[in-house]
């Protein structure tokens, strides 16, 4: 069965996972690209859906990476995808922000100490994008009294997007770049609020450049973490508002996390599933350019996503601000139902 997100959203064979194969095979064996197979191989998140399950474990979001490294020598790589490569290698952002933007989502009066015990990253689009989610974070970080501090505006992008269109030796820079950065702040723990930042400082980084001398968990681990060991204690909510929660990619397909958030968001509303969740999750389709190049076929997985929340009656829970800032950006006469990252759940629900 075709488990690819492109071909759910677009019911074409050609966007799915095996056409991608087939591209990929024609690219290296030195066949001429047609257009179709040129937008299979970007209609790509390398969200995992298919590898995890892949009778024969084919890592094909591998092969697709090192099918847009080889687009890249050719120089067929489409311009959007350079604009973005370009933004994060020189500026530090996808979105070529200034650094001062990174500023926005401290809290009023807290002023990150120059060392600490962990290092909080929120990320390119949590501190730039969406600045209350980062906020909620260090706000009930706060309140647990745990001693953190952030970046600001000497925080840079993970690069993962330079890693999806196969510029290794980039990213290798920001490897070292981020990591030399982050070691700077003593901290022993780096929390992160995006899942893809997770998986490229923890499984990625070590690969590119060496191991480090921290640790890396995701928001979801830690806030979990503090509430099992009483330092956040949570309301019992008047009502019990059903919540579904949308598992991001890397997080559950890459690092095997899939409980910590559930727990905690379990604790704050009647938990409910989609019909595709923990490793089978369907992709939101924004990542790796997609948005950007296909916003129609992007969108429409987001609608997927927002109309099954919609008719099950539930609140949307992401762990992943990227999730949240794309499939919260649909037309708002639709009715879907507010989205809402952990952070901001718990934030909502301390006990005062």
């Amino acid at each position: 069965m075709e488990v690819c997100p492109f071909f759910k959203a677009t019911d074409n064979p050609k966007y799915g996972a095996m056409a991608k194969v087939e591209a990929a095979i024609a690219l290296f064996g030195g066949r001429d690209l047609s257009d179709e197979d040129l937008k299979t191989l970007y209609l790509c998140t390398r969200c995992d859906g298919c590898h995890a399950s892949c009778p024969m474990d084919i890592p094909i979001s591998v092969v697709i990476q090192a099918a847009r490294a080889e687009l890249r020598k050719r120089e067929l790589v489409p311009e959007k995808y350079n604009t973005i490569a370009e933004a994060i290698i020189k500026a530090g952002s996808p979105m070529a922000a200034p650094p001062e933007k990174r500023i926005a989502p401290l809290p009023e009066g807290f002023r990150p100490p120059d060392k600490a015990r962990y290092l909080y990253v929120p990320g390119c689009w949590s501190s730039i994008r969406l600045p209350e989610t980062a906020r909620a974070t260090m706000e009930v970080l706060i309140k647990a009294g745990v001693d953190f501090t952030t970046l600001g505006e000497r925080e840079w992008c993970c690069g993962l997007f330079v890693i999806d269109t196969g510029m290794m030796e980039e990213a290798k820079k920001l490897a070292e770049k981020n990591t030399l950065l982050f070691e700077s702040t003593g901290a022993r723990t780096v929390v992160t609020e995006c899942p893809s930042c997770y998986d490229v400082f923890k499984n990625v980084y070590p690969t590119l450049f060496r191991k480090p001398g921290y640790e890396v968990v995701h928001i979801t681990e830690l806030l979990d973490q503090l509430i099992s060991e009483g330092k956040i204690s949570l309301k019992e909510p008047e009502k019990r508002k059903k919540v579904i929660y949308k598992d991001p990619c890397p997080l559950v397909r890459r690092c095997g996390i899939a409980q910590p958030p559930r727990k905690v968001f379990s604790q704050i509303g009647e938990l409910i599933e989609y019909k595709e969740s923990g490793k089978d999750a369907l992709c939101c389709g924004a990542p790796a350019g997609v948005k950007s190049l296909y916003p129609d076929i992007a969108n429409r997985l987001a609608e997927m996503l927002m109309e099954e929340a919609k008719k099950k009656d539930a609140e949307v829970g992401v762990g992943c601000v990227f999730c949240m800032y794309h499939m919260g950006g649909l037309p708002k006469e639709a009715g879907y139902p507010p989205i809402k990252t952990l952070s901001q759940a718990v934030l909502e629900n301390l006990k005062s």
